[in-house]
């Protein structure tokens, strides 16, 4: 265990502590804020383990006896936090879920701890003095230098993290502290348990004294800040997840399931690199587009009338039925008819694609591509990615520049979300841009691999390329033959006039800020 958590005010549940600590060994900026706090206030580490109990297990914890009177400063934090508007809907978010608890206790301490007066002058923590005169009486028969043989030995050593009041840095100071007390006392253990009363009720009352200082209105507004800090940092480690096509939760609708620790670990990485959470940005807006397309595609399929029928549909009857309803006296043959499923209804007829195929992206990577428009294109790879998992359809993502650099496959049931960062990471700069060989070797796997039979090609570039003629010939062939095609992502202002020489369809995106409505279309492959 890294930290020795105080003794807290709320009963809180071991299943808490071991979720909590499993968070801090994931998150290094985790670690870090509670260390940094401890500097601040010796009972930092319990009062980030209440917080994440009371967002994860339990909103208005048990009391059990009497709360330390050293903990008045934590009761009011933790009071004044449950009555905040916008409490319960981050409860609701968090309960059960260790890591959207972990991010939100992670954020909320954060600034509490910066925002947060600090002691002055600095107290010792009251329960260190408990359980040095508990260890005294229990060994009444040996002195105290006997008892406390393990922390006096305690070698002195010098942190390298440059944090104020490291572990060492503690266990060193109250050693040298310990053993003025027993010089004071002459090794004598009533003497010094009357002089650790003395310190500890001297720590109690400076511990009351910083209570009462705080102000109630300033603790409001902090607390404020900090729970709609926690709520931002949800909503965008949220963004993380989803461009993995992840959720809070566990995933429906298809055989795999992430562990939270796998979840917190993909995270993490996102969490590190700027890139990556650029392309989950450009990802969350293209992900809502594909999701309103898709469900607006929904309607209008579920509406395309193609003749009469009988049923009991009510948002497809005939107009001659419905006025059954402003009748009285005909309304009884409606309720008769709508009881036999034989009222005239309109029969509609869906336009969706009814075999979805695996997917085939083809990524550039040239050296035009640096930049937003290399962001563009793997944001709209991963929600495509998305898409396939949902589907459980089969996605394999080639880079290229001047030749095909790097494959990923993501099976349906097998999807490696750390290779999937890896691929959004990948960028090789060649130089030029040659789409032959991407287009060939993604031709090459439907012809030869039979679970990419009916597979739809998209290929993502900013269209500064030409290709040969014999090899256009070769290809319009092949989809022939083989009944697939290639649709085309244009990114940026260039030309798609050699584009449209093998593909069936190109969307364009000219702005890289805001147009992605241009290619809603796209999510419907």
């Amino acid at each position: 265990m890294l930290y020795d958590f105080e003794p807290l005010v709320y009963r809180v549940a071991s299943i808490s502590k071991l979720f909590w600590q499993e968070y801090l060994n994931y998150f290094e900026d985790a670690r870090t804020m509670v260390k940094v706090g401890t500097s601040k206030l010796f009972a930092f580490p319990s009062f980030t383990l209440e917080v994440f109990h009371r967002l994860y297990y339990e909103s208005e914890p048990e009391e059990l006896d009497p709360p330390p009177p050293e903990s008045a400063w934590a009761i009011l934090l933790h009071r004044e936090f449950q009555q905040l508007i916008g409490f319960d809907e981050l409860v609701e978010q968090c309960q059960g879920n260790q890591l959207a608890a972990g991010l939100a206790t992670v954020e909320y301490c954060h600034q509490v701890y910066d925002r947060l007066p600090p002691p002055i002058p600095q107290f010792p923590n009251p329960q260190q003095y408990r359980d040095l005169i508990k260890q005294l009486k229990h060994q009444p028969e040996v002195p105290p230098s006997g008892v406390f043989e393990h922390l006096l030995s305690v070698t002195p050593t010098e942190s390298s993290t440059g944090l104020p009041l490291p572990k060492t840095r503690q266990q060193r100071e109250r050693s040298l502290w310990l053993r003025q007390l027993i010089e004071d006392s002459g090794d004598c253990s009533p003497e010094l348990i009357q002089l650790l009363q003395q310190k500890g009720k001297q720590a109690v009352w400076q511990a009351q004294q910083y209570a009462a200082s705080l102000d109630e209105t300033q603790v409001r507004q902090m607390l404020r800040a900090a729970l709609n800090a926690a709520h931002e940092k949800l909503s965008e480690a949220s963004g993380w997840l989803e461009m993995l096509g992840l959720s809070w939760g566990n995933e429906i609708g298809g055989e795999l399931r992430v562990s939270p620790a796998e979840k917190m670990a993909l995270a993490q990485k996102i969490a590190l690199n700027a890139k990556l959470k650029q392309i989950a940005v450009v990802a969350g807006r293209l992900q809502q587009t594909a999701q309103r397309k898709r469900r607006s595609q929904a309607l209008n399929a579920f509406g395309e009338i193609t003749t009469i029928e009988l049923g009991d549909n009510l948002s497809r009857l005939l107009p001659s039925e419905l006025q059954k309803l402003s009748a009285p006296d005909l309304f009884p043959l409606f309720a008769l008819l709508y009881y036999d499923r034989s009222l005239l209804q309109y029969k509609t007829r869906g336009k969706e694609k009814q075999c979805k195929g695996p997917l085939v992206a083809c990524l550039d990577s040239s050296g035009s591509m640096d930049g937003l428009p290399d962001i563009w294109a793997k944001a709209v790879t991963a929600v495509l990615g998305q898409i396939a998992r949902r589907e459980r359809r089969h996605l394999r993502v080639i880079h290229f520049a001047t030749r095909v650099c790097r494959v990923d496959d993501f099976p349906p049931h097998h999807h490696d979300f750390s290779r999937l960062l890896e691929s959004m990471l990948a960028f090789y700069n060649g130089g030029g841009t040659a789409w032959e060989p991407a287009l060939l070797s993604a031709t090459e796997c439907i012809e030869q691999q039979q679970q990419f039979k009916g597979a739809d090609i998209v290929m993502i570039t900013d269209g500064k390329c030409d290709v040969k003629r014999e090899f256009l010939e070769q290809l319009k062939v092949k989809k022939q033959q083989r009944e697939f095609s290639i649709y085309g992502v244009l990114i940026g202002g260039a030309s798609d006039r050699q584009m449209k020489q093998f593909c069936d369809r190109i969307w364009i995106v000219k702005d890289l800020v805001s147009d992605e409505v241009a290619i809603e279309e796209l999510f419907l492959l």
